[in-house]
């Protein structure tokens, strides 16, 4: 009985776990993000994108960014950028929602080739001042999560490969 739970214990412990940080290239180590483009009139806007994706790419420990001589790297812009009112009752404006659309292109520099290309991606998040309720209280907050979003996209679309 002590030896079959003892070859239970070192089979679990030896056999392949789970992890959704898998990656389908192994020969992917070092990033460099390109300055974002921004072709909208919300100049502050691109230095968020810019700064969030690289506190995630350091947050996420996968790939290192560099400056020089990288294995792949990222290309982002910011075609279209929107906050409009989408909920108001009587003279009073309820919900707002940020809309961004981006152009992404991850390249694979070691094999020369684009991993992951999407000239359309579009992500929004909605906000409302008055609302206790509501998951975001401004539109900075929405903005985060939509370049918290845009992070996990690119990741979802190059590294996590199944």
């Amino acid at each position: 009985m002590k030896f079959k739970l003892i070859l239970f214990v070192s089979l679990l412990v030896t056999s392949c776990s789970y992890s959704v940080y898998t990656s389908g290239y192994p020969h992917l180590k070092t990033v460099m993000i390109l300055p974002i483009e921004n072709q909208t009139s919300n100049y502050d806007f691109r230095d968020t994108v810019f700064n969030s994706i690289v506190d995630s790419y350091e947050s996420d420990g996968r790939l290192k960014l560099v400056g020089m001589s990288p294995d792949c790297q990222l290309e982002c812009s910011i075609l279209d950028y929107s906050n409009k009112i989408v909920a108001y009752s009587g003279s009073s404006i309820d919900e707002y929602e940020v809309r961004v659309l981006f152009s992404v292109i991850f390249s694979d520099l070691k094999k020369n080739q684009i991993l992951w290309q999407n000239n359309s991606l579009m992500q929004s998040e909605r906000y409302s001042l008055s609302d206790e309720n509501s998951l975001f209280k401004s539109e900075v907050e929405a903005q985060e999560e939509i370049t918290n979003k845009l992070f996990d996209s690119i990741m979802k679309n190059t590294l996590e490969e199944w």
